[in-house]
């Protein structure tokens, strides 16, 4: 390893050390929505929405959920 990589380690090292064990569970809990954000924000087929999907959906049992019946 060279100087300025174990240099970038030593200081990285130093700052997760400081950051707190609740920040660390934040991070650890937002990660997979940080994911997800990024997939979102890439991939505009993640928006397209299938209406036969609706329609497979028996009316009578969806209804309710949606606040109609």
């Amino acid at each position: 390893m060279t100087d300025s990589a174990v240099e970038k380690k030593s200081i990285l090292h130093r700052i997760w050390k400081i950051i707190t064990w609740r920040w660390r569970m934040q991070l650890a809990i937002n990660a997979p929505f940080g994911l997800l954000w990024v997939a979102d924000k890439t991939n505009p087929a993640v928006h397209a929405f299938d209406m036969s999907l609706l329609a497979a959906i028996h009316a009578e049992w969806m209804a309710p959920m949606m606040g109609i019946g």
